[in-house]
């Protein structure tokens, strides 16, 4: 195995990745209601069409990981971004709604062969040491994305409807070529005894993922998952219904959590993790996520909710990284099929929390926030007490 210096500049390529790879998702959430005059499609077809990308990454995940273990995680990044630039650009020329689902479907495909083949490279190439600080920087580069999708793509729509998917379809192209170009192979030994017929995923997968050895930490990556997907769906209805913002005054509350976000993953969390252990940090960060956001629906006024989010992303911003180093430590070999695992779980939360957030949302406001509380007590005090997250005398 090919063991770069932990300061090689290829990790610039692997966090502009992910950055456009998230920038180029949220970019889409502004321009919906827009699709639905254009198509005549109804909310809850807006829905499933936002649905799609995620349930694509949850079916092909687990794919893209194991196959990078047997060719190369290289190549399939490069794979990742051509697809992600071919599908961006054909979705500003669809002409139908059905054509929108197959492209954004294919969106979530290729999405899922970077993910984890990016977190996979950055455990090839560093030490234990250094691998929390680049999955953290790995999720403030999601973050930024984030942010700045949704105000890009609500700024180029004004000129034209399909100028952003164009505009992200051009930048994952010059992401490819950089790629393709200057990163090399973090692997020399690649797998060779991987069954590709059975790198899809389906259900076994999961439920051998649920009782192995990691199954606390997949538990946990879907506790976070879920919650960040549910609160994405139902604080915006929330903003809107009880405190009454704005649009914009929304959109500075999602900045908000990018930002927070952004900055403790690339600032404060190596800061944090010299007081507590990995496994606590992670513990602390999903209940303060959980409370910060369960509480929004009782605050009396609206400044409340921008500290409450701020709150929330902080817990946010420091488990999910430490999650994906985790992981990693306890994997001996196929690294990129066990953080594929991963990302299928996260994106079991993600095709989950909006889905449940929805239903949620016709009953009373509070639920959703509630059952995101729920959720992740429930599975934190299973993984503490029946798993005994909290026993390991590492990490």
């Amino acid at each position: 195995m090919i063991i770069p210096k932990p300061k090689h500049p290829s990790f610039f390529a692997l966090y502009l990745a992910a950055f456009v790879s998230i920038m180029s998702f949220s970019m889409v959430f502004p321009l919906l209601p827009l699709y639905a005059k254009t198509f005549n499609a109804s909310t809850l077809v807006i829905g499933l069409l936002a649905s799609s990308f995620a349930l694509a990454q949850l079916l092909f995940s687990p794919f893209w990981g194991k196959i990078s273990d047997r060719f190369g995680r290289k190549p399939i990044l490069a794979l990742g971004l051509f697809g992600m630039s071919a599908s961006f650009f054909l979705f500003g020329l669809a002409g139908n709604l059905s054509v929108l689902f197959v492209l954004r479907f294919l969106q979530g495909v290729f999405a899922g062969a970077i993910f984890p083949t990016t977190r996979a490279y950055i455990a090839d190439c560093t030490t234990k040491k250094d691998r929390v600080k680049h999955f953290g920087r790995v999720g403030a580069a999601m973050a930024l994305g984030a942010v700045f999708g949704p105000a890009i793509g609500g700024v180029l729509a004004q000129e034209s409807i399909s100028l952003p998917f164009f505009v992200a379809s051009f930048i994952a192209a010059l992401n490819f070529v950089y790629i393709a170009r200057l990163l090399p192979e973090s692997i020399q030994k690649k797998s060779k005894n991987i069954d590709l017929r059975k790198a899809a995923l389906n259900i076994t997968q999961l439920w051998k993922g649920l009782k192995g050895p990691l199954a606390p930490f997949f538990l946990l990556v879907f506790a976070w998952s879920f919650t960040m997907s549910n609160t994405q769906v139902s604080i915006p209805l929330l903003g809107l219904e009880k405190f009454h913002m704005t649009v914009q005054e929304i959109g500075l509350l999602f900045t908000v959590l990018g930002g927070v976000i952004a900055f403790t993953q690339a600032i404060l969390l190596p800061i944090i993790l010299k007081f507590v252990t990995k496994r606590a940090a992670v513990v602390i960060g999903l209940s303060i996520m959980s409370l910060g956001f369960g509480s929004m629906p009782f605050l009396p006024g609206m400044e409340l909710v921008y500290i409450s989010m701020g709150i929330a992303a902080f817990g946010a911003s420091i488990s999910r990284p430490l999650l994906s180093a985790l992981i990693s430590e306890e994997t001996h070999s196929a690294m990129g099929a066990t953080l594929g695992a991963a990302g299928a779980f996260e994106n079991m939360g993600r095709l989950t929390g909006p889905m449940l957030g929805g239903l949620f949302l016709g009953i009373a406001f509070m639920i959703p926030f509630l059952a995101s509380i729920g959720i992740v007590l429930c599975i934190l005090l299973f993984v503490i007490f029946k798993m005994g997250f909290l026993k390991v005398n590492h990490g």
